[in-house]
């Protein structure tokens, strides 16, 4: 059996036989799961993580487990945490949707200059939070330290690579040992959404349409288009499925998150009903099982007020 090897960014999982999950490690600067898969003739990444240095990490686990280095990435969204670290592939080819490449052009690159002139004071507020008395404020520090460390340290030497190929719809890959769909799924957790399935193996590379035991962020996106999308997703056929941030799930996983979506548009609709204002909503926490997951702080507040924010509850 191959030996996986060692990140300090991400703790690599086999799911088939030449199909492998990058899943972000706490602490380390990759942030976004990421994933390689063996074509045959060529090896191909879905999302690049955060940082140029995670990135190399992934570009080192490619070389040693499939013996070449990734000749094509696959990009899922524009969120700088899945597509930062594309810079360093620059012998590959980089695809993504035709709007994807729209907004990395655009907010892709306004994301980067503001992680460089905001970055080192985001980094000092995040450490702030390490001593605060609210451990999910705690637990916000745990995770978002690393981030701001990686966007601090990458900066000044980072870039937004633009894809070189887009598509509408769907794009497929064939390899002489499997095939593979890269298909976009419209607005979602952002202005769009693209998934890779791997048909024959059972396995979905979901990017951020899927939170596994994580709060997702709906504020830059589509919550109907969201759940829209993972039933898409469920419907695939596979077994395995691959967050863009959590651990590898199941299809429990992906009817959770539906779950929670429509739990949180059902909580806002409540909340608009009954006259309140966005203020109210300063610091909610979840009563049910979701109050264990990661970014319960500040994801569910801000989700909430997004979603009572387009309804016109916003009577400030």
């Amino acid at each position: 059996m191959t030996t996986l090897p060692d990140s300090r960014h991400f703790t690599l999982e086999r799911l088939a036989d030449g199909v492998w999950a990058a899943v972000h490690s706490v602490g380390g600067w990759a942030v976004g799961n990421a994933g390689i898969v063996d074509l045959g003739d060529v090896t191909l990444l879905f999302d690049t993580c955060l940082t140029d240095s995670a990135a190399r990490a992934l570009e080192r686990a490619a070389v040693a487990l499939t013996g070449r280095a990734p000749g094509l990435v696959a990009l899922s969204h524009y969120h700088n945490d899945h597509v930062r670290g594309a810079e360093v592939f620059a012998a590959a080819t980089v695809v993504a949707s035709t709007v994807t490449r729209t907004l990395l052009r655009g907010p892709g690159h306004e994301e980067l200059a503001s992680d460089r002139s905001h970055g080192v004071a985001q980094l000092e507020r995040a450490r702030a939070f390490t001593r605060d008395a609210d451990p999910h404020k705690r637990a916000f520090a745990r995770y978002f330290v690393p981030y701001w460390e990686g966007l601090v340290a990458s900066a000044p030497r980072a870039s937004v690579r633009l894809p070189d190929v887009t598509f509408d719809g769907a794009v497929h890959f064939h390899g002489s040992r499997r095939s593979a769909t890269l298909a976009s799924y419209g607005a979602a957790h952002s202005g769009d959404d693209a998934v890779l399935v791997l048909e024959e193996d059972g396995v979905v590379f979901c990017g951020d349409l899927l939170f596994n035991a994580c709060h997702p962020y709906l504020a830059d996106g589509d919550p109907e288009g969201w759940l829209a999308a993972l039933d898409r997703v469920a419907n695939t056929g596979a077994t395995r499925f691959v967050p863009g941030h959590g651990s590898v799930g199941t299809l429990d996983d992906v009817h959770a998150l539906q779950a929670h979506i429509q739990g949180l548009m059902a909580t806002a609709e409540r909340f608009h009903r009954g006259g309140h204002e966005l203020d109210d909503l300063a610091e909610p926490m979840p009563d049910d099982a979701s109050a264990d997951w990661a970014f319960t702080y500040p994801f569910y507040g801000a989700n909430l007020r997004f979603l009572v924010g387009r309804m016109g509850g916003d009577r400030r």
